[in-house]
């Protein structure tokens, strides 16, 4: 068997992608913006919105890689620059290639080809259960919920779909409150991540009046942390 894969670096990879997509939301929104009395350079907030859009659906994508990445790395025997490793049941896999067939229940897995189910925490949090006696993916159990609104969010990005404006609309009133009981006409992804975080989150994101979009990123970062210390 080879040297064990190191995996703190897929932590700070995702890191950097969490900031990249924070800083471009920032320069967008500092953009002067458009207006019928406009007189000089200005963005419209559709625009602003679909850049904003297109940074999360970035940020997902980049969550669901490193859950990817983490988890076949653990199960090939990673150990964190800590000295951290997940406990396994069975044994590490000789290899990541060799973990992702382990993972995927696959001896022909290609990762090029094929998929793990990570956009599902329950899944990878569960697979996680089978392989080790004590992992890190538990703290994924009590943020299930958030991680399929973000998912919802991403997916109403990519598509438009009945299914994912049905998902998303229901992802939006629920955070919006009770009181709120239909989307205006044209409101978006965008306009939902720009809007401040007032339900769903825990007290810090609510009391510091942060965007949608930075309380998942605050949320994506933190669980990063957790999962590989």
């Amino acid at each position: 068997m080879g040297a064990k894969p190191k995996v703190n670096h897929v932590r700070d990879e995702f890191i950097a992608e969490i900031n990249t997509a924070r800083n471009l939301v920032v320069a967008i929104r500092g953009l002067p913006r458009w207006s019928p009395k406009s007189t000089g350079a200005a963005i419209h907030t559709k625009h602003v919105n679909q850049v904003v859009e297109l940074a999360f659906m970035g940020l997902v994508a980049s969550w669901e890689e490193f859950l990817e990445r983490s988890l076949v790395r653990y199960l090939a025997g990673a150990v964190t620059d800590k000295n951290y490793s997940p406990v396994p049941k069975y044994g590490s896999a000789d290899s990541i290639s060799h973990a992702y067939e382990l993972l995927s229940q696959d001896s022909k897995y290609d990762p090029l080809k094929n998929y793990l189910k990570v956009s599902d925490p329950r899944w990878v949090y569960r697979t996680a259960d089978f392989f080790f006696r004590s992992h890190p993916y538990g703290v994924l159990n009590p943020k299930t919920d958030l991680i399929r609104h973000a998912s919802a969010i991403r997916n109403r990005v990519a598509h438009s779909s009945d299914k994912c404006r049905s998902e998303f609309k229901k992802t939006a009133l629920d955070f919006l409150g009770p009181a709120k009981t239909s989307l205006s006409s044209g409101y978006s992804p965008g306009t939902f991540l720009l809007a401040p975080a007032q339900r769903i989150f825990t007290g810090p994101a609510i009391q510091k009046n942060i965007s949608h979009f930075e309380a998942f990123a605050t949320m994506f970062e933190d669980l990063a942390h957790s999962i590989v210390p």
